[in-house]
């Protein structure tokens, strides 16, 4: 998971947590085709909220965080679930700091290194260009 989503390897924890997650929504012989989560806590399982690991995703910054004319979303890696709240866990790479936060749009068919090859949050055209 590390090597397809092109993380470095300090996120070997967060990448285990996830496998281990996709793992307990899987159905298994050993209890008779059932799904484990759906065994443990007699819930139908939901697939929606299943994203991309390591994929680019835009949270939504509140107004309250920022001005005017800053952006209304920031661009970050998608990392994991909150464990005990609701929400997505994100990376951010230009803060270099993880981040809950529920309002997410994700690109799960990009990743890290297409982060870094487009750097900056838009393209500029000057008036001449138009």
């Amino acid at each position: 998971m590390l090597s397809e989503a092109k993380l470095p390897k300090y996120y070997w924890g967060d990448a285990l947590y996830r496998a281990v997650h996709i793992l307990n929504l899987t159905p298994t012989v050993a209890l008779n085709s059932e799904v484990p989560e759906k065994n443990w806590f007699g819930k139908n399982v939901k697939y929606d909220h299943l994203r991309v690991f390591g994929c680019k995703a835009f949270m939504h910054v509140p107004k309250d965080e920022r001005s005017k004319l800053d952006a209304k979303s920031k661009q970050c890696i998608f990392i994991g679930y909150g464990h005990d709240e609701f929400g997505y866990k994100l990376y951010d790479p230009i803060g270099k700091k993880l981040i809950r936060n529920r309002d997410v749009v994700f690109m799960e068919d990009q990743t890290i290194e297409d982060i870094n090859k487009n750097g900056e949050p838009h393209d500029y055209v000057d008036d001449q260009q138009l």
